[in-house]
């Protein structure tokens, strides 16, 4: 037996007998160094043992680029392709001449994509065996026949017609010559690929349906992130010379019991649509039935609302002195008025200080910077009167120094985080959409404690359109829950700007990346995320993310006119009101008084 294998290795190895269903030629050497030397690594299965030995003799001093595997071998060579230390693009070189070849086959169909670069020896060519593989816009395949012809095998969608292209051959003195380049994989010959539209505020069906969709003044403000999405894949159908047709939904998507999905996701996912055009949050969940193509943008989903001011103005007229400070003056102004009260006894040169009444007087006109309404011609009253000037003097000016202080200084933001508003009195409620309606009930303990607070406040709306969500955050004392621009258009337009600039963020968690979802194993993937690249080197992405979104709205508080009300004099008016009526009571008394010493002086 050994014997008869030997002679049968003999006869093929020459080529005398049977050479065209022995080996393999020569010349696919060449062809596997053409196409794979500027990849890092390839994979060689070969149906004979003879033929990998001529090649692992060929390869040998390229190093360990090539590893060459006898098909017989492998039970499993899925698992052998999918290995972690593979490199991003890798060279499968696949004989299917024999059963164990054909195995393998059949056995990778799903692996025609952009990790792998494909060449098939066959030695019966025929390209219908690639009509159930993923072979598609992404893939890379090149199929040899006898005579060492190489073919291109390429279509745009999997539903589409498979094309073929003699691209290199073996001429006359052994050489490989280049007939014509590949297929061009840019280009898509106008296919139409099915895409899934989803809007949330804007009411629309398919007649009309781009037109209004790409005008900004079309109902501004309203789904700008899905429309910037729109635009965007718009850009991509131009670079790869394809169309649309469109269906729609009004939903992300979300899981059913049965398994199945909701929206734009179930939709991408059934493949009612290839693509999903509105930017959707990567969630662990979506991964296992979709694709996601390219993040997009970052999404901060937070709180708004207006900063409660951290003390009235009546507040901010005491808090230059601390309170310490306070209780000296006041223990300084009793000591005063009594030491004056003293003098007194002794100094009957004064005009003012003639009883407490005086004395408090003199206290008071000091320490408000009026002076002293006094004239007196002892020094020892004298002293008194200039050391509280001096003393009242200091006080004046560090008071007047912080009330300026706090003029020209923003105020700091009495709210800075989520932990500060859940422990205010600030009510809570959400943006009325379906993706914050799903964040309510997640069980996380930020979300329970949202909800804990939410359900004690009264009345208990939860969900709001954008402008009555905006009306609340006006009146104050609310929050929101929404996407950052959702509500900016809307907040210009029902704001001042002394308003806008008290407008406040805090965010519920980190912002988060949205990116267009694709099938599973999407061939179109990898060619999407080229073109999404170049669209960021020449400034698309940048271009159409600034036309779409709408910016925080900025604080310009120039704009404002300057106006005092009520509340700053309340103090002044309170005490001018309470010295009115004391001293009409202290005029009734004195008329009271001086009619009673007329009627005993006419007695």
């Amino acid at each position: 037996m050994k014997l008869l294998r030997m002679i049968f290795f003999i006869f093929c190895y020459e080529g005398t007998w049977l050479s065209s269903h022995c080996y393999i030629p020569d010349g696919i050497h060449d062809v596997i160094d053409f196409y794979f030397r500027d990849l890092f690594g390839a994979h060689l299965y070969f149906c004979k043992l003879e033929d990998a030995v001529k090649a692992f003799k060929r390869f040998t001093s390229g190093g360990p680029k090539y590893n060459i595997r006898h098909n017989r071998d492998f039970r499993e060579p899925h698992e052998l392709l999918m290995s972690y230390w593979q490199p991003s693009r890798l060279g499968i070189f696949l004989d299917t001449s024999c059963d164990h070849g054909i195995f393998f086959f059949n056995y990778t169909t799903d692996l025609f994509n952009a990790s792998y670069s494909w060449i098939v020896w066959s030695e019966e060519v025929n390209f219908t065996m690639f009509e159930d593989t993923r072979l598609s816009a992404d893939s890379e395949v090149k199929v040899v026949k006898p005579g060492l012809e190489i073919y291109d095998i390429h279509r745009v969608h999997i539903s589409s017609e498979l094309k073929s292209k003699l691209v290199a051959s073996w001429n006359a003195t052994d050489a490989l010559v280049q007939i014509s380049p590949s297929m061009d994989r840019r280009d898509f010959g106008g296919f139409t690929f099915t895409a899934s539209i989803m809007m949330i505020d804007i009411k629309f069906n398919e007649s009309n349906l781009l037109e209004p969709l790409l005008d900004k003044t079309y109902e501004p403000g309203k789904d700008m992130v899905r429309r910037y999405g729109l635009a965007v894949f718009l850009h991509v159908a131009e670079l790869y010379n394809f169309t649309y047709n469109y269906i729609l939904t009004n939903a992300w998507g979300d899981p059913q019991p049965d398994g199945t999905w909701t929206g734009m996701v179930g939709q991408v996912a059934r493949g009612e649509a290839e693509f999903g055009l509105a930017p959707a949050k990567y969630i662990v969940q979506r991964f296992e039935i979709i694709d996601f193509i390219n993040s997009m943008h970052i999404v901060k989903c937070c709180f708004t609302f207006l900063q409660p001011k951290l003390f009235g103005s009546a507040k901010a007229l005491v808090l230059p002195l601390d309170e310490i400070v306070w209780v000296c003056l006041a223990v300084l102004g009793i000591l005063s008025v009594i030491v004056f009260r003293i003098l007194a006894k002794y100094d009957n040169t004064g005009l003012s200080n003639d009883s407490w009444g005086g004395s408090a007087l003199l206290v008071v006109g000091a320490i408000s910077q009026q002076g002293i309404p006094d004239n007196t011609e002892k020094v020892s009253t004298r002293i008194v009167y200039i050391f509280l000037l001096i003393v009242s003097f200091f006080v004046a000016v560090y008071y007047n120094t912080a009330i300026l202080n706090g003029l020209l200084l923003p105020a700091p933001n009495a709210i800075q985080d989520i932990e500060q508003l859940l422990k205010s009195d600030i009510k809570l409620g959400m943006l009325d959409i379906p993706y914050l309606r799903n964040e309510l009930i997640q069980n996380d303990t930020m979300t329970i404690r949202v909800r804990e607070k939410i359900a004690k406040a009264k009345p208990k709306q939860i969900f709001y359109s954008v402008p009555d969500g905006v009306r609340m955050i006006k009146k104050g004392k609310f929050a929101l829950f929404t996407e950052d621009e959702a509500i900016y258009t809307e907040i210009l337009h029902q704001m001042t700007d002394g308003e806008v600039c008290s407008v406040s963020e805090v965010l519920k968690y980190n912002p988060f990346h949205v990116g267009a979802v694709a099938k599973k194993n999407s061939p179109y993937k990898e060619l999407f995320n080229r073109a999404f690249a170049v669209m960021r080197e020449r400034g698309i992405l940048k271009r159409q993310l600034e036309h779409w979104l709408v910016k925080k709205p900025e604080c310009n508080w120039k704009q404002d006119a300057l106006s005092l009300s009520m509340e700053p004099l309340a103090l002044a008016y309170a005490l001018f009101s309470f010295g009115a009526i004391f001293s009409f009571f202290i005029l009734g008394f004195e008329i009271i008084h001086s009619k009673k010493s007329k009627k005993k002086a006419f007695d």
